[in-house]
């Protein structure tokens, strides 16, 4: 499933996108080289210790618990190109 979700990727977000991770950990499954081929890629998440060992963040993340009361994303309104969501989806 990793795998395919990987190719996905690939597939579908072009270069030099900005990517936001939402409820990221310590692995976003993304290509190896999205890190060199992307605009950014930030994420939100909500272990800072599994965040901080995520090494495909180019533009660093945010502890942030979505599920929290009123919970907003600390980005600006069509500030990122692909918002992902792959292995959390179901906490939400």
């Amino acid at each position: 499933a990793v795998v395919a979700l990987t190719q996905y990727y690939r597939n579908a977000i072009p270069p030099k996108s900005e990517i936001l991770d939402v409820c990221s950990s310590w692995v976003s499954h993304f290509p190896i080289d999205f890190p060199a081929i992307m605009k950014s890629i930030s994420a939100t998440g909500m272990n800072v210790l599994e965040l901080a060992l995520n090494d495909q963040l180019t533009a660093g993340y945010q502890v942030l618990d979505m599920n929290a009361p009123n919970a907003t994303l600390p980005y600006a309104d069509n500030s990122m190109d692909v918002v992902t969501c792959a292995c959390s989806i179901q906490y939400m």
